[in-house]
């Protein structure tokens, strides 16, 4: 297999060294903002997409996540050698989501082009279940990511989604002859997310489990996240007492009362949303009430490690409820429904003066009332686009959707409105890329 010894988990504890920062590299949100040289001695990041590591062995280089290759995998292994010769034992899956492995075939031509063993891969168990998922249902997931990502991307291959060699279960020990590595199942953003430990030297890299921001739950676009199985997972990295801690984007946390930060806030917001919710829904709220009687307090949502930058507290109230409840959204015009189209034209024709909805509709826009807007032109926007005040309608929606994107902290509810614009002025996806406004996102 390549490595000579793959046991069960160990620990100890020593501290580190002080983290050296080199150059950055990589552009967008989910690129390694930086490479960082010896965050602990022979431990540095080669800049792929989220923090991609390079672990310096004994016995070779442990590399967790192979990046989405082409330019940035090759720029990651040419980075590499600028730091070691040693050859590359193993490339870790922090997790199954796509890009983050696909440069896996580069890597692989690399360790043939130097005449050296190819690098053994190792995953989570379920991220072979997570791939052949994405590969049953490619073009649905090419139409989400193109939408969350604002970019036109084309349906996963089996090439994109190489399938790991090892797998494991909880806890896999990789002996390195002078370094032990840890990977510890790691469930949060996906069920297959690990996390990765040097006992030695107390450092973790908590890959999608830790993030500078609040816990990415409740997606538009993804499936249920569990919010208490990620709260459990933060306690169980926790109770290692790293000193140093890597989330998966940006750059590590070091002080002692920070990184207990870093664990405490999105464990202890957690809970509170999940009591929140469950004694909402008790009460026989539906999810909308739910959404418009929660309060989030600012000792927890306000601290700097809860900023609603990607994800958003009221995303997690959504998966909280889905987490309880069925599709139903309580309404019973919604439990067995006519056509779109069908519906859309008898609301149309119910309406008597469609064009004062949509002198209203603008007139709450003029008056800076977004979301209030949005309610009302959903009236016409979805009947025939044949009739010229439905088309307006659709412009004008298109308009409130690039609207309400600036009122939104989350990245992801900007993209999916700009989007969702793009979609009604029957643009290609990331056709106005150019034009949205500067964004000065950052993962720290």
């Amino acid at each position: 297999m390549g490595m000579n010894a793959i046991a069960s988990a160990d620990e100890g504890a020593t501290p580190q060294a002080k983290s050296k920062p080199a150059a950055s590299s990589g552009t967008g949100v989910l690129a390694g903002a930086q490479r960082m040289r010896d965050l602990v001695p022979g431990v540095h990041t080669l800049g792929g997409q989220g923090n991609t590591l390079a672990l310096e062995t004994a016995r070779g280089v442990v590399v967790v996540d192979a990046g989405p290759g082409g330019p940035v995998t090759r720029g990651m292994i040419a980075h590499l050698r600028t730091i070691t010769e040693q050859r590359v034992l193993a490339i870790v899956y922090s997790h199954g989501h796509g890009g983050y492995n696909a440069g896996v075939p580069l890597w692989l031509q690399d360790a043939a082009e130097r005449n050296e063993p190819p690098p053994l891969l190792i995953a989570q168990r379920n991220l072979a279940r997570r791939y052949r998922r994405y590969l049953e249902t490619a073009g649905l997931q090419a139409w989400l990511n193109s939408r969350q990502f604002r970019r036109p991307l084309p349906p996963a291959t089996a090439a994109e989604l190489p399938m790991p060699h090892m797998s494991f279960d909880d806890t896999l020990l990789i002996d390195g002859g002078d370094r032990q590595v840890e990977l510890i199942a790691a469930p949060s953003e996906t069920d297959d997310a690990l996390a990765v430990w040097l006992p030695a030297e107390r450092f973790l890299y908590g890959g999608p489990s830790m993030i500078r921001s609040i816990p990415n739950i409740g997606t538009p676009l993804r499936t249920l996240r569990d919010p208490m199985r990620w709260a459990a997972t933060l306690e169980r990295l926790h109770a290692l007492r790293p000193a140093m801690v890597l989330p998966e984007f940006g750059r590590p946390i070091t002080e002692a009362q920070e990184i207990e930060e870093a664990f405490q806030m999105p464990i202890r917001a957690l809970h509170y949303l999940r009591g929140a919710v469950v004694q909402r829904m008790n009460a026989g709220m539906s999810e909308r009430e739910i959404l418009a009687d929660m309060h989030y307090p600012p000792e927890l949502f306000g601290h700097k490690f809860m900023r609603p930058i990607y994800g958003s507290p009221d995303y997690i109230v959504r998966d909280i409820w889905r987490s309880e409840n069925g599709w139903w959204d309580r309404n019973p015009t919604n439990l067995h429904p006519a056509p779109p189209a069908e519906a859309a034209r008898a609301v149309f024709e119910a309406l008597g003066d469609p064009a004062a909805v949509l002198a209203h509709a603008q007139a709450l826009a003029d008056a800076r009332q977004t979301q209030l807007a949005l309610h009302v032109v959903d009236l016409l926007a979805d009947a025939d686009p044949q009739q010229p005040v439905v088309a307006a309608a659709r412009e004008l929606k298109a308009s409130l959707c690039e609207a309400r994107s600036l009122q939104c902290s989350s990245v992801v509810s900007r993209q999916i409105l700009r989007s969702c614009a793009e979609d009604l002025r029957g643009q290609p996806i990331g056709a106005t890329r150019a034009q949205d406004p500067p964004s000065d996102f950052s993962w720290d």
